[in-house]
């Protein structure tokens, strides 16, 4: 039975399983990683160490990738030792690359004033104001709807996320949540929702929601930051910068911390966000006196 009996197999499958967002990427690694390496082979010649220089002849991309390759082809081969065609996974003895998750660099507060104060597009400095004083992600907040926002509690209701594949329920079931809508951010979620009278809060200039937030990165984020000269950084940064933020002066703890970002325990808040706090000595007071 040839490799690529099972790799399209496994991709029928996950058609039923995955996100839109999600099965595009598995195809996309399906495609141009492991059928031109695997495809042709039978899949009971296939042995571990072939498997070996296929993952080390990978020098184009990090480990984070690497790794992500393995778990598609292993989720491969399981589908062939179910139907009992291989005895073992072979990817179970390969030893999986280690991965250090890079140090994140949330933006100071004087480069989010610096920001919010230099955006000229209302709905990028809109979106901004969502990013930085909710921490939510971008395919959430130009998935909201004027219905999800609950002016007497003073709430967004986070309930779907758009995307090129449309729109979608969020990243996890977790993300389904409640953001109490700060008063520094009131005014901006008021002027927002009296723009316009679509059912989506951001809409293009031809009044369709928007599919994704590129037209926001290409023509004003990045602009933007060179413009002030501010180091790059995603625009996912603004997510870090509302967490770190929250947790440095007090604000949540890291529980709550956690239900506001739509994570499912505090394992995230605690190995991303408390661990960049406690290493950053810049703003210790040095001042203090340890026994009164």
């Amino acid at each position: 039975m040839k490799f690529s009996h099972y790799s399209s197999l496994y991709l029928d499958f996950k058609l039923h399983e995955l996100k839109n967002s999600t099965l595009d990427k598995y195809e996309s690694i399906v495609k141009n990683r492991i059928d031109p390496y695997f495809g042709e082979l039978e899949i009971t010649d296939i042995k571990p160490t072939d498997i070996k220089k296929w993952l080390y002849s990978i020098d184009d991309v990090g480990v984070k990738s690497q790794k992500h390759y393995l778990g598609v082809l292993s989720g491969i081969f399981q589908e062939a030792f179910f139907d009992e065609v291989i005895t073992r996974n072979p990817v179970k003895l390969i030893r999986i690359p280690k991965y250090d998750k890079p140090d994140i660099k949330p933006f100071t507060s004087d480069e989010v004033q610096q920001i919010m104060e230099n955006t000229i597009d209302n709905n990028f400095k809109f979106y901004l104001a969502i990013a930085f004083y909710t921490g939510m992600r971008s395919g959430e907040i130009i998935g909201l709807k004027k219905s999800d926002i609950d002016f007497e509690n003073k709430i967004i209701n986070v309930s779907r996320s758009r995307s090129r594949f449309g729109e979608s329920t969020p990243k996890t079931k977790y993300s389904i949540r409640a953001i109490p809508i700060i008063e520094l951010l009131m005014p901006f979620i008021l002027q927002l929702y009296n723009f316009h009278d679509h059912e989506y809060l951001f809409v293009t200039q031809y009044n369709k929601p928007y599919l994704d937030t590129n037209v926001f990165i290409s023509f004003f984020w990045i602009p933007s930051l060179k413009k002030l000269n501010i180091e790059y950084r995603r625009p996912y940064n603004t997510r870090h910068t509302y967490a770190t933020n929250m947790l440095y002066n007090n604000l949540v703890s890291p529980i709550q911390l956690s239900q506001l970002l739509g994570h499912s325990n505090t394992q995230m808040v605690y190995e991303v966000y408390v661990k960049y706090i406690e290493s950053n000595y810049k703003n210790f007071d040095r001042s203090i006196s340890i026994y009164q």
